[in-house]
């Protein structure tokens, strides 16, 4: 895959603009129980204005997955040049190119490049788009792989607010049309993997304990992101957002 995928696959938009964020505005996101005007404008500013923050990335792997994450798994995503999530942590900056919606499917597209900072090392390629689901717009998340992509439908909803009312939020594939799939031109197989992630500004009190945002200095937003592999728990990464140089 690696950082110029969208490139040298030909579906990148030429003379387009360039995305801010991941959507355009959160109001793409808004359902019946979420009032996207209340959230936090620290959660606001990841999903719309993306590649404004780099990211610090702590990633605790569950003693039953660890060995084969670290001897398998990130070896080969290493070689692949996408998912290669970090063993312990890294820091990581994020770039956009608008995607060709003829040939992605999905009007306003965009394709996101994670990189690791220092190094300049692909993390993972992800198109986003938005897809209306029966109860709720999701945002639609894929990761090109060989022969397919990992396909995942997120639905934002809140998850506590601070004294003055703002709103934490999560996306998460744990909602009526939410999921995982992995998606081919021929067929779609669901995967057991469950995803969400949790974003808290600094100083809410619903903000796990241990995700202190003194941590990383600048920080402005702080996150857990927990991945389940047939319910289990697989890893929890510990996000901080930071302004990008």
């Amino acid at each position: 895959m690696g950082a110029d995928f969208f490139e040298r696959a030909g579906v990148v938009q030429t003379g387009a603009p360039v995305p801010l964020g991941i959507v355009d505005s959160a109001s793409d996101l808004a359902h019946a129980g979420l009032d996207v005007e209340r959230v936090h404008p620290a959660a606001r500013r990841f999903l719309e204005r993306t590649a404004e923050l780099d990211v610090h990335i702590r990633s605790a792997w569950s003693p039953w997955f660890r060995p084969f994450w670290r001897g398998l798994l990130r070896p080969l995503f290493g070689a692949l040049g996408q998912l290669f999530l970090p063993l312990r942590e890294g820091t990581v900056r994020t770039r956009l190119v608008p995607l060709d919606a003829a040939r992605d499917g999905r009007p306003g597209a965009r394709g996101v490049v994670r990189e690791y900072v220092g190094t300049g090392r692909t993390m993972q390629i992800i198109a986003y788009g938005t897809y209306q689901g029966p109860d709720a717009p999701y945002m639609s998340a894929a990761l090109p792989l060989p022969l397919g992509n990992l396909a995942g439908l997120l639905r934002l909803d809140p998850i506590g607010q601070d004294d003055d009312g703002r709103l934490a939020v999560k996306l998460t594939t744990q909602a009526p049309s939410g999921g995982v799939w992995f998606a081919t031109r021929w067929f779609a197989l669901r995967v057991p993997l469950r995803e969400t992630l949790s974003f808290w500004a600094p100083g809410m009190r619903a903000a796990p304990t241990d995700l202190d945002p003194t941590a990383v200095p600048g920080c402005v937003l702080v996150a857990r992101h927990e991945q389940r592999l047939f319910g289990a728990l697989v890893v929890a990464h510990d996000y901080w957002f930071f302004p990008s140089p």
